[in-house]
């Protein structure tokens, strides 16, 4: 991509070196909404109920 010789086998099967591929990479995605917890899970842990094995 920039000329520079790839020097390691990594970089030469991707196509890039380290520099190149840190400044190219596509921003990570999103997470899809199904991968977010239920809100009554994300509540403080005082307000969870103890029971007789606590």
């Amino acid at each position: 991509m920039c000329g520079r010789p790839l020097t390691d086998a990594a970089s030469r099967r991707r196509g890039t070196g380290p520099v190149c591929e840190r400044k190219t990479r596509a921003a990570p995605r999103p997470r899809p909404a199904s991968w977010t917890l239920p809100a009554d899970l994300l509540r403080p842990v005082a307000d969870v109920p103890t029971g007789p094995y606590l």
